[in-house]
């Protein structure tokens, strides 16, 4: 076998085929559940859309946390790997199994799988931040919407104006800040 390659592991090939064959069969197993669950939030909707609103947005956080969860394993393993990688000055590093033959890298090479490495890792780490922080926002984002203009948490509101006439519906906190004051119903802004 030539020195400047890392022979390929069968019995890892072996594992990791398996692996993937188990995923995939769970994924394929786990849809039915999923698919009834999006089913049963349908129908909830039409009766109860605040209701059916917290059972998707649950089902957003849980699926979007298992994906963040996993992004964020793979950016770690990604930065060990490349920290191994500066340390030994070859790619793959010394001990790591492979699941094919690997074209050994030295010097240089080396150190650009390491740097692509650690890009690729902050690409994943940031993604999986993003997807834990995007269900929360969206939510918080959609409720807002769904109360109009006002913030009904840790706030008192006052509204004015019934919308008609020359009042136009308001509403202020109690610091006086008109938060949504409509066509330019000025009298209540502060200057």
């Amino acid at each position: 076998m030539n020195s400047g390659v890392v022979p390929a592991d069968k019995n890892l090939r072996k594992k990791f085929i398996i692996f993937l064959g188990l995923t995939i069969t769970a994924i394929f197993l786990f849809a039915p559940y999923f698919n009834d669950y999006i089913e049963q939030i349908k129908q909830i909707s039409k009766e109860n859309p605040e209701l059916a609103f917290k059972k998707s947005m649950f089902a957003l956080k849980v699926s979007l946390g298992l994906v963040s969860f996993l992004l964020l394993m793979a950016g770690v393993y990604f930065i060990i790997l490349a920290r191994r990688t500066f340390k030994s000055g070859q790619y793959p590093p010394p001990g790591m199994r492979m699941i094919r033959e690997t074209k050994l890298r030295n010097g240089t090479q080396a150190k650009k799988a390491a740097l692509s490495l650690i890009v690729l890792s902050c690409i994943l780490i940031i993604l999986a931040f993003f997807f834990l922080y995007f269900p929360w926002a969206f939510e918080k984002t959609i409720g807002q919407k769904r109360h109009g203009d006002m913030k009904l948490k840790g706030k008192v509101t006052i509204i004015t104006g019934a919308g008609r006439g020359p009042e136009k519906a308001s509403a202020i906190t109690l610091s006086g800040a008109v938060i949504g004051a409509n066509q330019g119903d000025s009298r209540l802004m502060r200057s």
